[in-house]
């Protein structure tokens, strides 16, 4: 079996073990959307001067990576049952390579991705009148692709850590991420910066090197996960 085959008979499997999962994410960012509706109509009225850009700000940079992962019981059992690294071993008694396995992985990652994320900013367009009012259609979709290339570059280096650590330290990183946007969101307030309206600007005056350098981070940062995944892998101890 080929890298490239042994990528998709895993792709195809699971996807279809995934289905619920991805069901799942799909009805919790339509939750975002509308928790969001709130905070862009304050941005439509009242601009930089809105009091809640800094939650927008932590919101987007917390929750948008988690976009490529599907919400099933792997997902939710990493902790008790370290199911990432039971699923490596079980892998690796098949006839496919560690070549296809992370290859298969980086599939679904920007698959999952694209889907939740085209549901998810179009159900936020469609929904909002305000941010209708601050982006026409064309201007969105520039705001949408630099935050989605965000999306792929953070959510990547969850994939990393996903594959390479187990259960109990891989949630601790977890963790540790929140403690990251938090900061971040600390900084931004501080500084009276706020990264969503100023992607909304970017957007509005059609500024296309932002979801231009966006897309290109998310690629690099997906390619390099790639290849240090390659190498880390294959010098897991699975059953520690």
């Amino acid at each position: 079996m080929t890298t490239w085959q042994g990528a998709m008979t895993l792709l195809r499997s699971e996807g279809r073990r995934s289905w619920g999962g991805l069901v799942f994410t799909i009805v919790f960012f339509t939750y975002i959307a509308i928790v969001m509706m709130p905070l862009f109509q304050d941005m439509w009225e009242k601009g930089a001067a809105s009091r809640f850009d800094w939650l927008g700000d932590f919101v987007y940079l917390t929750i948008l990576p988690n976009m490529a992962f599907v919400m099933n019981r792997s997902m939710m059992h990493y902790w008790s049952r370290d199911t990432y690294s039971r699923k490596l071993a079980y892998w690796r008694t098949l006839p496919i390579s560690w070549d296809a396995i992370v290859l298969s992985r980086m599939m679904q990652h920007v698959v999952v991705l694209t889907l939740v994320a085209a549901y998810f900013f179009t159900v936020q367009y469609a929904a909002m009148s305000g941010l209708r009012g601050l982006l026409p259609a064309g201007s969105y979709v520039l705001y949408a692709l630099t935050w989605y290339g965000y999306a792929m570059a953070a959510s990547a280096t969850y994939v990393f850590f996903e594959q390479t650590l187990h259960g109990k330290v891989y949630c601790l990183v977890c963790f540790g991420y929140v403690g990251v946007y938090a900061a971040a969101g600390i900084v931004l307030w501080l500084t009276d910066t706020s990264l969503m309206y100023a992607s909304i600007e970017a957007a509005r005056d059609h500024r296309a090197l932002w979801p231009a350098v966006a897309l290109l981070a998310g690629a690099l940062a997906t390619f390099l996960v790639a290849r240090l995944l390659r190498r880390r892998i294959a010098k897991r101890n699975l059953f520690l």
